[in-house]
């Protein structure tokens, strides 16, 4: 019996990283720049969704609950990779050549957001990152453990960033 619960937590941890497939690449480009880490953080939040599946409890709701693992996943990821020089990252971004897929999802105007969004403070990037995938204020307050005032703070002050990164970028 033990088994047959097991197996059916697997398939649901399997059916909810696919659904959830596309937002976790998202959310792994805007916290790393580099290709190869990113799909690397990409398979690690996917595996953190997986394994997480079977203790959620129904206290907020799923989109949150998934939300909510995958920053942390990310803000581990940034902590342990955060010796890397910022302007190495970006520098490796410019440089990078396209795959033929990408070339197809992102423009280059695309490509000029997420290095602007990978620029940002920690703090900043990740409310950024959460509204992008259509959260609302008390949802990324809920993943981030902030009131909805904090969250909103650290939109506008994001926002503002970015627009001053953005300007820059266009000079």
């Amino acid at each position: 019996m033990a088994d047959n619960n097991r197996d059916s937590t697997s398939d649901q941890g399997e059916q909810i990283v696919q659904q959830y497939w596309s937002k976790i690449l998202r959310a792994a480009s805007g916290y790393e720049a580099r290709p190869a880490m990113r799909d690397e953080l990409a398979q690690d939040m996917a595996l953190a969704v997986w394994r997480s599946v079977s203790g959620f409890n129904g206290q907020c709701s799923l989109n949150t609950y998934i939300y909510r693992v995958i920053h942390n996943v990310a803000v581990d990821h940034i902590r342990r990779h955060s010796r890397t020089n910022e302007q190495e990252l970006v520098d490796e971004i410019e440089d990078d050549n396209i795959s033929p897929e990408s070339d197809l999802i992102h423009s280059r105007r695309q490509q000029k957001l997420i290095i602007a969004i990978n620029r940002l403070p920690l703090s900043l990037r990740q409310v950024i990152l959460l509204k992008l995938e259509d959260l609302n204020n008390t949802e990324i307050g809920e993943v981030m453990g902030l009131s909805d005032s904090n969250v909103a703070v650290r939109l506008n002050r994001a926002k503002h960033k970015l627009s001053e990164l953005l300007e820059g970028a266009e000079e």
